[in-house]
């Protein structure tokens, strides 16, 4: 009888960093070269998530870095967008904390070390935020994002954060932190997934931790993974999370904003529910649209 294999204890890892990645071809290389500029870095996890890139030299570059045995790649079968491949990246950490970072995005020196000591000092922060640096590609100006203003004790005040949103979508978190909001929502996967997810994060009651470095360079670009997003979003967003946004707006203004959003759409089968929700509670000019919206739908049927 052969002698039974012994199991090898899974490898503890002080940090993860979960790396998404579409169609960014080279600038994934810099991504993970910024990696190994922190002392802790033989102790990194690093999961990188493409999702289904479709760019030859982006597949070039992942399938030879799938060469290197200290890398996790995850392909996923078809585009499902930045939630899909941030929650493929989370659930297969093996660390407490994670990092996500986007692939054509880069770290600053020993953000790695800080961020993990950080986390070690402040064993009750859920998750951390840090300032960081906008750079045009295009142009080749750049701009430092203080984030210390929303701040109050040294955790992140959500009155502030409401009022205007600045907050780094990808700060570092603790994996139970992703893990008790149910990770980030498919709704917006190519879209706010960041904001609705963080959003979800302060309603949990979640503890933010703020630490006065700049933490990550975002490489913004016309075809970057954020260029763009379906204005209506936002307008989903006021309607998921209108008690987060009520720190700012009255529930009056909340409502507006949002019958202005789907009203030049025109679509009933969203528009006649918000009249029935909301009639009341709106603008005179907006009154009158939603009466001409129904004479115009009772006009139509008749």
């Amino acid at each position: 009888m052969p002698e039974a294999t012994q199991q090898l204890p899974k490898r503890l890892f002080k940090l993860t960093v979960v790396l998404c990645t579409y169609n960014e071809g080279l600038a994934i290389l810099a991504a993970l070269r910024s990696l190994r500029m922190n002392d802790i870095y033989p102790d990194v996890e690093i999961i990188i998530v493409d999702d289904c890139s479709q760019d030859p030299l982006t597949l070039r570059v992942l399938h030879l870095l799938k060469t290197f045995g200290h890398l996790k790649i995850i392909f996923s079968a078809r585009n499902m967008g930045l939630s899909h491949s941030r929650n493929e990246g989370f659930n297969n950490a093996q660390s407490d904390y994670i990092v996500p970072l986007d692939g054509d995005d880069t770290l600053p020196p020993a953000t790695l070390d800080s961020i993990y000591s950080e986390f070690i000092n402040n064993p009750t922060a859920d998750f951390i935020f840090g300032n960081y640096e906008i750079y045009d590609l295009l142009s080749g100006s750049s701009i430092n994002v203080n984030c210390k203003y929303l701040c109050r004790d040294g955790k992140l005040s959500q009155l502030q954060l409401a009022n205007n949103w600045q907050l780094l979508g990808t700060s570092p978190c603790k994996k139970c932190t992703w893990q008790n909001v149910g990770g980030y929502a498919m709704k917006y996967s190519y879209s706010v997934q960041d904001v609705d997810f963080w959003i979800r994060v302060l309603a949990s009651g979640a503890n933010g931790r703020y630490l006065d470095k700049t933490i990550y360079k975002w490489n913004r670009s016309s075809l970057g993974m954020n260029a763009s997003f379906d204005r209506l979003d936002m307008i989903n967003l006021l309607e998921d999370h209108s008690e987060f946004y009520q720190a700012v707006y009255s529930e009056k203004e909340i409502q507006n904003r949002i019958f202005e959003g789907h009203y030049p759409y025109k679509k009933g089968d969203i528009i006649l529910p918000i009249i029935r929700k909301s009639f009341f509670r709106v603008t005179t000019k907006n009154k009158l649209r939603m009466l001409r919206f129904l004479l115009n739908q009772t006009f139509v049927k008749g």
